[in-house]
C-alpha cells in the first residue's frame, strides 16, 4: 500500500511539472531581434516654435539587439511623409553610433519642411532607425512647423534699429510682403527679429546677401517684396497708397493698414489678421477720397457702407481700383 502511494505521488509530481513546463514554454514572450525603435511613438505631437529652434524637441531612443558585443554599429534617424513607405526618406540630424539621438526643434522642422510638409498646417511623418543590417519598427508622428518671421528693420522703418516691422508670408507666391511709409534713411531684412541671420544689399542691384549692406530708402509710401530662397527683392514706390481702415483691421479707425501694390496689374491685394466689425478703403491715409460697398456685392462705391467682417481670421483681400471691385477670401 505504501508502494503504491508513492508511486501515486511520483506520478503526479511528473504530471504537475510536466504541466508547469508546458504553461511557460506557451508563456514564453516572443524574441524581438534587430532594432527596435522605443520613443517616441505614435502619441508625439509637436508645434514647432520658431523661436525655440535650439531647444530639445524630443529623444529618439532605440535598442538594437542583433550588435555583436564590442562592435560599432552606425544609425540614422530617418522620416518620410506619411504613407509613402519611404520613397523619399530624410534623416532627421546627423549619423550616431549610440542608441538614443537627442532632437532640437530646428532639426525636426528642417525635416518636416524637407518632406514638404506645410507650415503652420498639423502634419506627420513616419520615422524609423536604420542602419547597415536593417531598419527598425515604424512610428508616426505629428508635427506643425513653424513659419519663418521676417521683417524689415532700420532708421527708415516705423521701429528704427530696435525692433524688427513684421513681413507678411503669401503661401501661394512663397513670398514675404510690406507696404509701409518709409522715412529717409536705411533698413535691412532680418529674420525672427534676430541679428543671427540678416540680408543687405550689396551694389544695391535687387540682390539679397546675407550680412549684406544697408538699402538707402527716400521718404514715402513703398511695397516691399522680398524671396529668400532666391536672395531677391523688390522695392516699389506707390503713388496712390490704398489701404484698409476700421474696428476689423489690426489698427482699428485710427490708421490704415497700406496694401501692396502690383504695378503689373495696378491692382492692390493685402494678407491680414481681420476681427469681427467692419471696414473700408481710404487712399493716401486721408477720409477725402474712400470706398465702402452699398449692398455688399463686392462693388465699391465712393463714401459706401462699411464693409462688414463677421468672422475673425486671416483674410486676402485684392482690389482694383479702376474698375471699382474687390474680392475678400478668409485663408
Amino acid at each position: 500500500m505504501k508502494n503504491t502511494i508513492k508511486l501515486l505521488i511520483a506520478f503526479l509530481s511528473l504530471l504537475t511539472l510536466s504541466c508547469t513546463e508546458d504553461v511557460e514554454t506557451k508563456m514564453a514572450p516572443e524574441t524581438v531581434t534587430g532594432i527596435k525603435l522605443l520613443t517616441p511613438n505614435s502619441t508625439f505631437n509637436l508645434v514647432l516654435d520658431g523661436s525655440k529652434l535650439n531647444n530639445l524637441a524630443t529623444t529618439f531612443v532605440w535598442n538594437d539587439t542583433s550588435k555583436s558585443a564590442g562592435s560599432t554599429v552606425s544609425y540614422t534617424v530617418e522620416a518620410s511623409k506619411s504613407g509613402t513607405n519611404f520613397a523619399t526618406a530624410v534623416a532627421i540630424g546627423t549619423p550616431t553610433t549610440s542608441t538614443f539621438k537627442d532632437v532640437t526643434v530646428g532639426a525636426l522642422d528642417t525635416a518636416a519642411k524637407a518632406l514638404g510638409l506645410p507650415s503652420l498646417v498639423e502634419g506627420a511623418m513616419d520615422i524609423r532607425i536604420k542602419s547597415a543590417a536593417g531598419t527598425s519598427n515604424v512610428f508616426t508622428i505629428k508635427v506643425t512647423p513653424y513659419q519663418p518671421n521676417w521683417g524689415i528693420i532700420g532708421d527708415a522703418t516705423p521701429n528704427g534699429w530696435g525692433s524688427s516691422t513684421d513681413m507678411v508670408y503669401n503661401a501661394t507666391t512663397d513670398t514675404y510682403s510690406i507696404s509701409l511709409r518709409l522715412t529717409s534713411g536705411q533698413f535691412k531684412f532680418r529674420l525672427d527679429n534676430s541679428w543671427d541671420t540678416n540680408f543687405g544689399d550689396n551694389g544695391n542691384n535687387l540682390s539679397l546677401e546675407a550680412g549684406g549692406d544697408n538699402i538707402p530708402v527716400t521718404s514715402g509710401v513703398y511695397t516691399i517684396i522680398a524671396n529668400f530662397k532666391t536672395r531677391t527683392y523688390t522695392i516699389t514706390r506707390v503713388t496712390n497708397a490704398w489701404g484698409v481702415i476700421g474696428d476689423a483691421t489690426p489698427t482699428g479707425w485710427g490708421a490704415d493698414t497700406f496694401m501692396d501694390f502690383n504695378p503689373t496689374t495696378q491692382k492692390y491685394s493685402l494678407i491680414v489678421k481681420m476681427k469681427t466689425g467692419a471696414f473700408k478703403f481710404r487712399l493716401n491715409s486721408d477720409w477725402g477720397t474712400n470706398y465702402g460697398d452699398n449692398g455688399n456685392n463686392l462693388s465699391m462705391e465712393a463714401g459706401g457702407d462699411n464693409i462688414p467682417v463677421t468672422k475673425a481670421g486671416t483674410y486676402l483681400i485684392t482690389a482694383d481700383f479702376v474698375g471699382l471691385t474687390y474680392t475678400i477670401k478668409q485663408i
